[in-house]
């Protein structure tokens, strides 16, 4: 696939890394464009990707999407892995999230929420010291869920670690874990941690 990874931050740059080791085409997209570090600017970098990759705050989603274009997105993929907190670290939207927000704004495109309960290095490599881990997807399309599941297979995450949550409506829920996440680390001193559901696996699924 060709991906458009929004910023080249710790968070961009893993994903970028990975998704290059696993054979897709990768592009950054940066508002200041460099050749020697590898960045486009950003509709550029958009223009010709499947899926784009939101690496940068959830505070900035939107206007960054609003830059590039809402024709540029039509019908692509946006994988959004962001956290939406303000400077003392309080959730931006208590009642709402940028996943469903982002859905609203550019109808066209599909939107789908993962990989934001985490630290980048358990979302490129989570059976590495976890000896359990869960990663939720949220979005109204199941065929661009489906393309995420397989980008997170190439992750490295097996197909029982991906709990789909429904629609994109879900995705309060997962973005609503960030004080959680920032108390636990507090808690640990380390960001090597996961949320992870526990079943029983002798319990069938309710129909």
């Amino acid at each position: 696939m060709n991906i458009a990874i929004i910023g080249k931050g710790k968070v961009g740059s893993a994903l970028g890394a990975k998704f290059a080791a696993a054979g897709h085409a990768v592009v950054y997209g940066s508002r200041t464009p460099d050749a020697l570090a590898g960045t486009l600017n950003q509709a550029d970098a958009v223009r010709a990707a499947d899926v784009i990759v939101t690496a940068i705050p959830g505070t900035a989603v939107i206007p960054t999407l609003e830059a590039i274009g809402e024709d540029v997105l039509a019908d692509k993929i946006v994988l959004d892995v962001s956290a939406a907190m303000t400077a003392d670290w309080a959730l931006v939207h208590p009642n709402d999230s940028v996943a469903r927000q982002v859905q609203a704004r550019f109808p066209r495109a599909r939107v789908v929420k993962s990989l934001n309960t985490m630290n980048y290095s358990v979302m490129v490599d989570p059976l590495t010291s976890l000896s359990q881990a869960t990663v939720f997807v949220s979005g109204d399309s199941q065929d661009a869920k489906g393309t995420v599941n397989e980008l997170l297979a190439d992750l490295g995450w097996l197909p029982e670690m991906i709990l789909d949550l429904g629609g994109v409506d879900t995705a309060k829920g997962t973005e609503h874990l960030a004080p959680l996440f920032l108390s636990t680390f507090t808690a640990l001193q380390t960001m090597r941690f996961n949320f992870t559901v526990s079943r029983d696996s002798n319990e069938r699924s309710v129909a």
